[in-house]
């Protein structure tokens, strides 16, 4: 798709520069006194000319990239699909030995292999996700932001290490893109965790149409502030991560309607707040 439209580019690009190239030609031939008519046809002929070799000398030059994308995207979209079957499998044989396994080591490593399982399952739906915005097909639906939020940080729970989570959630039923909110919780919370202070807390409340996320962790300055939607800026060069995170939560709150502030005070913490007004329905 991206490789397609700047092909166009290319082309549309040359075509624009034939023609003022032609056209002062044509404003020339004309002041010298040519005949009109025969200077209308030369003109465009000359344009489609200009228009067909830019076509083709944009193909030859672009064909392998071209070829290459081409055989990537089908392999990606294959793989994806078969993907998904042996992920299922999995899981579903995990959940039966469970019920019969008594052990308490032995459960604890299924739900080890369990949980991998999942994540190769997220994986699954982010693949699926992107695919589906490529092709533009609609992914807004209607689901309760709460149950999806309890859903998240319970993935958290393992990684949290000493840092508390507080939570304040009321039922709140959004239309919205449900994996790119996923994707947006997770960063929130990962940062409000990676950015905190030793023995520290994430409070995330719920309610009154909106989404907040609030940490006790280090903070940021005025400055950091207006840079920190920018991709790959990371206000700590020590910070694991390349510095995407909240650029991702920014482009899908712009796509959602959703609007986000933020209000941070060095060593003081940050507290992040969705504005979900644009996304409620009526359950």
């Amino acid at each position: 798709m991206k490789i397609k439209r700047e092909l166009f580019k290319v082309v549309a690009l040359f075509a624009v520069m034939n023609a003022i190239i032609v056209s002062v030609a044509f404003l020339v031939l004309e002041i010298l006194g040519y005949d009109k008519k025969g200077l209308s046809i030369a003109f465009l002929v000359a344009l489609a000319l200009s228009a067909v070799f830019g076509w083709l000398l944009a193909r030859f030059s672009l064909s392998s990239v071209i070829e290459t994308n081409e055989l990537l995207d089908r392999l990606l979209k294959d793989t994806l699909h078969e993907l998904n079957i042996p992920v299922a499998t999995i899981t579903a044989n995990v959940s039966m030995l469970k019920k019969n396994e008594s052990d308490p080591k032995r459960v604890k490593r299924l739900e080890r292999i369990s949980k991998a399982a999942s994540q190769l399952l997220l994986l699954y739906k982010n693949l699926d996700y992107y695919i589906k915005k490529e092709i533009q097909k609609e992914t807004r639906e209607e689901f309760d932001l709460k149950e999806l939020i309890k859903e998240r940080l319970e993935f958290f729970e393992d990684i949290r290490g000493d840092i508390r989570i507080k939570t304040d959630l009321e039922s709140t039923f959004v239309k919205a893109d449900r994996n790119g909110f996923a994707k947006a919780v997770d960063n929130l919370i990962s940062n409000a965790i990676k950015y905190n202070k030793k023995g520290g807390f994430v409070k995330v409340v719920l309610k009154e149409s909106s989404l907040i996320i609030e940490d006790s962790g280090i903070g940021m300055d005025e400055s950091e502030i207006l840079k920190i939607f920018e991709r790959y800026y990371q206000s700590s060069d020590s910070a694991d991560g390349y510095g995407i995170g909240l650029n991702i939560v920014k482009s899908f709150c712009d796509e959602n309607f959703i609007s986000i502030s933020i209000e941070s005070k060095k060593g003081h913490g940050t507290k992040i707040t969705l504005l979900l007004d644009r996304v409620l329905t009526q359950i």
